[in-house]
């Protein structure tokens, strides 16, 4: 029986904690019998539910605490103990235990707050009743002394988790018991609870509790060990396993969880303040009360509202303004207040100093905990009713960290940061003055994300119509709207497209015609990377950004297009740099695109002008191995003899290797030789010898490349590719533009630039981007005879691609 027990239940989201109750009630029924069983009927032993269990609940893989209380250690011998925890052990129970008499019990859980938590959810199973009634009694003599020490040791303990934890409510993998929001915050209000045992935690948690112990439940069922993360790859999963159905599925699932835990968060923290107030007594008051305005003070370090304030949305906005500057708590009876406001549903209306209250709120060093007050008491379907499709809408991909609305509040309190520590934004900020639209445009810029279409056409339509209901001015709506329409264009821009390039630069001039709104734009870019998470935003993509920026700008000031970057200037830092390479510099420099110098850091060309002097023959490889600017990666740049395929072999070995292209730059010399740099994912332990061992066989001819990459692709499983050729003529003056978009698969890149390659064009410059499970590989291409591609050559393009990448991946 006990073997069972384990099983995962089936169950859906709306059967909340029923397993979890179910399977503590039916081990209970089992340890009965087996103290029966192994003791008789005259036990001098209490077996006593502990920790979660002692809850009444448990999961699938959780542990199973229990406490064995005697009289005597020698009463009961360590054989007998054993008799009791062997069927739970072979059952696969994780089982923590302990035999102590009732006296020992208190007095480690006077110096152990583990124990001490333990024995508060203490629940009586078998044995000798006596010994836990026993431990009741002395529970609550030194509960009657020490609830404040204990108190104090609960919430420092919270502050310490929380201080070191993600927040289940806004992260895109929490965990569910140990983050802010989760479990384990709902049961600190179980022990403080205990403490004050007539005061009832709120309604809010027992729903939320419910529907976190369900998505538990069904977690442990996908990984089969004791697994409370929610990663991101397990979402889909766990929503089939809880018959959540639809292309959705996932999304709905983390929705649900994600609310729950914000208000397991919010609720579990008023609680706790309450109790603490009500165990330590408040703060001692110093009458001390400033006025902040005719409906809001601050009272003893706390914000308050006047009694007689009337419910509007001004003066709800008004408090919450105030948050948003001042670092201090808002009372109880104001956030009942602000909820009972919002209660209902209905649109608000924006009065003049609504809008200014919000606007204000915005600029607030504080936004982030102002907007978030907004969530917690239901403002947001009142205040911009587009905001309930992105309300805790889960984002699957491993760059952004947060759900999108909570992507957006880190957004608008980012720019506040970005006009400070970016090396050109403070400038452009004090050139354009007034930063309210950008902060606006930075809280709506992702709106438009769950519509189905499009999200930066979506965001301008919905941006519009939230800045027009709010009363701002046409020309203000408008550029807002603009802001939000482009928020991905510098970025997308300059990652993707060759920034000397003048018909680049045109493009992105044609879009952003004002030049204070291209300072805007660029000043919310930056913020929305840095919000996005460290994957998401880097130096090298900041340089980027920077660098098209600034080109931009020039054009609109004056007109003037970029030509090529001026080597002769580059030469002279690198010679300057390393006298060795003293008068061949520039004429290495000249031999290669001009995006090369513009989108590579002085210290690079230095070594790889002199790789590439070394102008290695057919079948010859020269190479180097640098660390990556961020952490877990390394730079592979690669020296090679230019021919169709070059691109392809290099990056067929690293798939044989299971190296992860992050990114990829590959610039094709006049001079016949092609310069490779991949940003690759890595390990201490990597074995660039085999690597390089390998890459010399594929460019000698010594290695079955593709043969040996189709039967490395079949053992590592199916993959979603679904490729998507797009080929721009015009996004270049010289060169086609090839942008394939496609899910991440190994061997991905291999397969593009095999086709190409299959087709004798020339990549001369070449820009890989991987962006969680999706890819954004562009290619600059050219004819044999250095044309662009005429329009029977595009369509072979596809073809070859096409052809290529359903061999690699039939399935």
């Amino acid at each position: 029986m006990l073997e069972t027990l384990r099983t995962v239940r089936e169950l859906r989201l709306s059967d909340g904690g029923a397993p979890a109750r179910e399977r503590a009630r039916e081990l209970d029924a089992a340890l009965v019998k087996l103290t029966a069983d192994a003791l008789g009927a005259h036990p001098a032993i209490a077996v006593v539910a502990v920790g979660g269990y002692g809850r009444g609940d448990l999961s699938p893989h959780s542990d199973v605490d229990l406490l064995f209380l005697v009289r005597s250690s020698s009463d009961v011998s360590a054989g007998t103990v054993r008799g009791l925890l062997y069927p739970l052990w072979d059952a696969g129970f994780e089982v923590g235990h302990a035999l102590r008499t009732p006296k020992e019990a208190l007095e480690r859980a006077k110096s152990d707050l583990n124990a001490a938590t333990s024995i508060l959810s203490g629940r009586f199973l078998a044995g000798e009743h006596d010994l836990f009634d026993e431990l009741i009694d002395r529970r609550t003599r030194w509960l009657a002394k020490d609830a404040r020490s204990l108190t104090r040791r609960i919430n420092a303990s919270t502050q310490s988790r929380h201080a070191k934890c993600e927040r289940a409510g806004w992260v895109l993998a929490p965990d569910l018991k140990e983050d802010a929001g989760g479990l384990r915050d709902i049961h600190r209000t179980y022990w403080l609870n205990a403490l004050v045992p007539h005061m009832d935690p709120p309604v809010e948690l027992a729903a939320a509790e419910d529907l976190l112990l369900a998505a538990r439940e069904a977690l442990h069922s996908q990984t089969k060990r004791p697994l409370d993360r929610l990663r991101i790859d397990l979402q889909p999963a766990v929503a089939d396993a809880l018959h959540i159905e639809g292309d959705d599925a996932a999304r709905e699932l983390m929705h649900a969880v994600h609310s729950a835990a914000r208000t397991v968060e919010h609720h579990s923290a008023l609680f706790a303040q309450e109790m603490t107030g009500h165990l330590l007594g408040g703060p001692k008051r110093s009458g001390t009360v400033r006025i902040l305005s005719s409906s809001t003070r601050l009272d003893d370090g706390t914000l308050k509202l006047d009694d007689a304030t009337a419910r509007s949305t001004a003066a709800a906005l008004d408090l919450i303004a105030r948050r948003a500057h001042l670092d201090k708590p808002v009372s109880r009876s104001a956030i009942r207040w602000l909820t009972e406001t919002f209660a209902g549903g209905q649109a608000a209306v924006w009065t003049p100093a609504a809008t200014d209250a919000f606007r204000e709120t915005l600029r607030g060093p504080h936004v982030v905990d102002a907007l978030e007050l907004i969530d917690n008491t239901g403002g947001w379907p009142v205040l911009i009713p587009e905001w309930s499709r992105i309300r805790a809408l889960a984002q699957h991909d491993p760059y952004h960290r947060y759900t999108v609305d909570g992507h957006l509040f880190v957004t608008v309190s980012e720019i506040a940061r970005v006009v400070v520590d970016d090396p050109v934004a403070p400038r452009a900020a004090s050139e354009v003055g007034d930063l309210d639209d950008v902060r606006l445009a930075a809280l709506l810029h992702d709106i438009g994300k769950g519509s189905g279409e499009d999200h930066s056409v979506a965001g301008e339509r919905l941006a519009h119509a939230v800045c027009t209901r709010m009363g701002l001015e046409r020309s203000r709506a408008d550029r807002v709207a603009r802001l939000v329409r482009h928020h991905l264009t510098l970025v997308d821009t300059a990652t993707r497209r060759d920034l000397d390039d003048g018909a680049v630069i045109a493009s992105v001039a044609a879009k952003m015609s004002d030049p204070d709104e291209l300072r805007l734009l660029y000043i919310l870019s930056v913020a929305d990377g840095r919000a996005t998470g460290p994957d998401g935003w880097s130096a090298w993509k900041a340089a980027l950004v920077r660098d098209l920026y600034k080109k931009t700008l020039i054009a609109l000031e004056t007109g003037a297009l970029p030509t090529r970057s001026d080597a002769r200037i580059r030469a002279e830092g690198i010679e300057a740099y390393e006298p060795a390479l003293a008068g061949r510099a520039l004429e290495v420099l000249e031999s290669l695109p001009p995006s090369y110098t513009a989108s590579t850091h002085l210290l690079d060309m230095v070594d790889d002008v002199r790789l590439l002097l070394q102008a290695p023959q057919r079948g010859d490889l020269a190479y180097r191995v640098d660390d990556g600017t961020e952490t877990g990666q390394c730079a592979l740049t690669v020296c090679i003899a230019d021919r169709p395929g070059a691109l392809a072999r290099t990056a067929g070995v690293l798939s044989l290797h299971r190296l992860s292209v992050r990114s990829a730059h590959a610039f094709s010399s006049t001079r016949g030789t092609a310069l490779q740099r991949f940003i690759v994912g890595t390990d201490p332990d990597r074995d660039w010898r085999r690597i390089v061992a390998d890459l010399e066989a594929a460019y000698s001819g010594r290695l079955a490349l593709e043969a040996r990459l189709e039967r490395k692709i079949r053992e590592y499983g199916t993959a979603n590719v679904d490729a998507q050729v797009r080929v721009l003529q015009d996004a270049s003056e010289n060169s086609t533009v090839i942008e394939v978009r496609s899910g991440d698969a190994l061997g991905l890149l291999y397969g593009i630039a095999a086709a190409l390659g299959d087709l004798d064009l020339d990549i001369h410059v070449a820009k890989i981007d991987t962006l969680g499970s999706r890819v954004v590989d562009v290619f600059y291409v050219r004819d044999a005879a250095g044309r662009k591609l005429s329009d029977d050559q595009v369509a072979e393009v596809r073809r070859a691609v096409g052809h290529r990448l359903s061999r690699l991946y039939p399935f």
